[in-house]
């Protein structure tokens, strides 16, 4: 009898369960498709971590090719050949180009676009690593980037770059090879984690529970959002802006150095094309910071409003990095400005 109450429950429930997963799949969007292994990643002392180099793997479903350098684009000479004009661009998993192929990244976009428009021979190298911080990618450039003599120089920057810059480089590694994750995501395995993923039910729970312990019990990142949606002040808030204008400043002062031209291109946050923040200080302290340092920069958010149309059109659902359309933006965006910058400077560049 007991055995049976029980089958029974079990029963009932996994019921309950499909038809709820069933019924999930006609108003919430399809989870992302999983293909192991995730990029990979090694450990280094000047940055704690580094794509790592020649690799086969993949970012959601889509392959993830690095070359020697570890970068996620085909191989280049350190020198370019006569009449190109290089581009590298710097970042973090916007750049990388997360949860996308290659050619739909803003760096091979832009690539493909400046070749069609712009009159030169060009090349955009997509030096992007997920989880970078803006002192990482000057460092970055620095130690690698420097030597592949690019005319132009392109940051990619979003509101979580404001961070300050740790006083020990710790690595954010785990033992295979790709980057710690917070919750179950650090618990399970990939394999396990991508089939739980799999499930729109999951998803949809997931994303409600989070939003109501963040309602009870911020988490850092998100009262670092509201801090910036809400023109909030803070210690850690301050000395991140501290660190993102040393940094871009560094950058600024390599430019005679290295012969290039810097550019920032600031990604707004998915909550500022959802609702008016009309006292966030992102992006408009960048962009008095880039002014001040005779930057150029590239705001997103007013060319990405204009083509919103709900989440999903401009974000990857169940993710919240850019989707294919928002890298078009991105790209068309970006190459207004260096045709610009190669109208008025020919021979240096």
């Amino acid at each position: 009898m007991l055995f049976g109450n029980l089958a029974l429950v079990v029963g009932s429930f996994l019921t309950v369960v499909v038809l709820a997963e069933a019924a999930s799949s006609l108003f919430l969007p399809p989870p992302i498709t999983w293909r192991d292994p995730q990029e990979l990643y090694s450990r280094d002392p000047l940055l704690g971590h580094v794509l790592t180099p020649e690799q086969h793997a993949f970012t959601h479903s889509f392959p993830v090719n690095t070359n020697s350098h570890g970068f996620r684009d085909r191989e280049y000479p350190l020198i370019p050949s006569s009449g190109t004009v290089r581009i590298l661009c710097l970042g973090d998993s916007l750049t990388f180009g997360d949860g996308v192929a290659v050619e739909d990244t803003y760096p091979k976009r832009l690539e493909a676009i400046l070749q069609e428009r712009g009159g030169h021979k060009f090349e955009v190298i997509n030096a992007g690593v997920p989880s970078y911080d803006t002192w990482q990618e000057v460092t970055f450039f620095k130690a690698k980037g420097a030597q592949f003599d690019p005319r132009i120089v392109v940051l990619g920057f979003y509101g979580n770059d404001i961070v300050p810059r740790p006083e020990v480089i710790k690595t954010s590694l785990s033992g295979d090879g790709t980057l710690k994750r917070k919750g179950f995501g650090g618990v399970f395995p990939d394999e396990v984690v991508h089939i739980l993923k799999g499930s729109r039910l999951l998803l949809f729970l997931k994303d409600r529970i989070g939003k109501l312990v963040n309602s009870i019990r911020p988490s850092p990142e998100y009262h670092h959002q509201q801090a910036l949606l809400e023109g909030l002040s803070n210690d850690f808030l301050e000395q991140g802006w501290e660190e993102v204008e040393s940094s871009l400043k560094e950058m600024a002062e390599l430019q005679p150095r290295h012969n290039f031209r810097f550019v920032i291109m600031s990604f707004p946050m998915a909550e500022q094309l959802l609702h008016e923040h009309p006292q966030a200080q992102y992006p408009a302290r960048l962009k008095h910071i880039a002014e001040k340092l005779g930057i150029g920069f590239v705001d997103l958010q007013p060319a990405l409003k204009r083509e919103f149309e709900g989440f999903g059109s401009l974000f990857i659902e169940w993710d919240g990095h850019p989707n294919p359309g928002a890298y078009r933006i991105a790209a068309e965006e970006l190459s207004r400005v260096v045709l610009s910058m190669l109208g008025g400077n020919q021979e240096r560049l």
